[in-house]
């Protein structure tokens, strides 16, 4: 019999990255973000109303759900291929470097649309280069990063979602306000914000995984937990999300949905932001993450379940602030919780990819599990599901046996 030693029971025994590693990781992580989130919750819904006016929902819809499926076919794919590249740059840098270009590429075919066939055109090839750079930053952290910082870099990681979040809607709504100019700007910080990442030092982690982390890949019942926990908390923070502003206005009735729907968001990236550093230092220096997940689950319940039962605006500042501190929590130690589940040091890229599908496929699941909802139980009923939904996403990580 086989015996398949994880990456989390081998010893590590590489060295600590620095702070110059990951302030560098922080930067071109920041910009693949942007470069996504920007179109995705901004300039993507421009287009649609100028394309489509009457019918600015369904192409909006259509290009995102299209985007997902791309995302969730490709990292896995090209992680795979990444941990199979070897050259004198590593495995993950050449496909961030190429893939930084393909998302430009496409960003600029957005710039320059003239109808509805060649904006999904250009988010396709966004979306393929992003996915590549998504697969080679990503696999980076296991690659490179001891368990002992393992919450601390994620921590990082996971705040630079939030952080491309926001500096993208200030880029776009106040810095460049127009649509093209808008996408050209993504285009430009996308790729600078990768040339300190592949410009640093170049190091042997990089080209090829411990030995003493070598093991035969297979999918164990912690990986399944892990897969699970991250679908239902980020279905859930979907649902809290896609129809947020539908909820101020139709539910809450507030003068300036937009508007509210800003503040609302401002709150919940800068309370994720502070709670990915907290938690990601406090799960290393613990040594626990198992419960830092399941306590961003189950806070993120308790902000839905408020908006349920109380829609006021005191409330839904509140709940954004308790939702923002959850998903923050959960996005840093999540991500080390995996890394330290993975089967096998050779196909990083590959099984954190699939993990990228648990990420993906709830943009495009919300909507299907949303509209039977309200339409039996309205925005109350959909919220107290979102809340179970998170609470239960969280839970489920309690189930992996190899993490603290």
């Amino acid at each position: 019999m086989t015996h398949t030693v994880t990456a989390a029971q081998a010893p590590d025994v590489r060295p600590p990255v620095g702070r110059g590693w990951t302030a560098r990781y922080v930067v071109a992580s920041t910009g693949m973000w942007l470069a996504f989130l920007t179109p995705a919750q901004v300039q993507l819904a421009r287009q649609a109303e100028v394309f489509a006016p009457a019918e600015k929902e369904a192409l909006l819809g259509l290009a995102l759900g299209v985007g997902a499926a791309v995302t969730a076919v490709a990292v896995p794919l090209l992680g795979a291929v990444s941990d199979r590249t070897r050259s004198r740059f590593g495995r993950r840098r050449p496909w961030v470097a190429g893939g930084t270009l393909v998302a430009a590429a496409g960003l600029l075919g957005l710039a320059g649309a003239d109808g509805a066939a060649s904006m999904l055109a250009g988010w396709v090839v966004t979306q393929l280069g992003l996915a590549a750079v998504q697969a080679g930053l990503v696999a980076t952290i296991p690659d490179r990063v001891p368990r002992p910082q393992l919450g601390m870099v994620a921590g990082w990681a996971g705040m630079t979602q939030m952080l491309g979040a926001l500096l993208g809607t200030v880029l776009v709504n106040r810095l460049v306000v127009g649509l093209a100019a808008g996408y050209v700007a993504c285009a430009v910080v996308a790729a600078v914000s990768v040339l300190p990442f592949l410009g640093g030092r170049h190091e042997a982690t990089d080209e090829a995984p411990p030995r003493a982390t070598r093991a035969r890949a297979r999918w164990t019942a912690d990986l399944g937990f892990a897969w699970a926990s991250r679908f239902l908390v980020m279905l859930g923070f979907a649902l809290i999300t896609q129809y947020l502003l539908y909820y101020l206005g139709d539910e809450m009735r507030v003068a300036d949905p937009r508007r509210a729907a800003l503040v609302i968001t401002a709150v919940t990236v800068l309370c994720a932001m502070a709670s990915a550093l907290a938690a990601g230092r406090w799960s290393d220096r613990a040594g626990r993450r198992r419960a830092f997940v399941a306590a961003g689950g189950l806070f993120m319940g308790i902000g839905a379940l408020a908006m349920a039962v109380a829609p006021l605006w005191p409330v839904a500042i509140g709940a954004a602030a308790v939702v923002g501190v959850g998903f923050g929590a959960f996005l840093a130690v999540d991500l080390a919780v995996i890394a330290s589940v993975l089967p096998s040091a050779e196909d990083t890229g590959r099984d954190l990819g699939v993990f990228a599908i648990a990420a993906a496929a709830p943009q495009i699941l919300a909507p299907a599990l949303a509209v039977p909802v309200l339409a039996v139980a309205g925005y109350p009923g959909l919220y107290v599901v979102t809340g179970l939904v998170a609470i239960a996403g969280g839970a489920l990580v309690l189930r992996i046996r190899s993490v603290a």
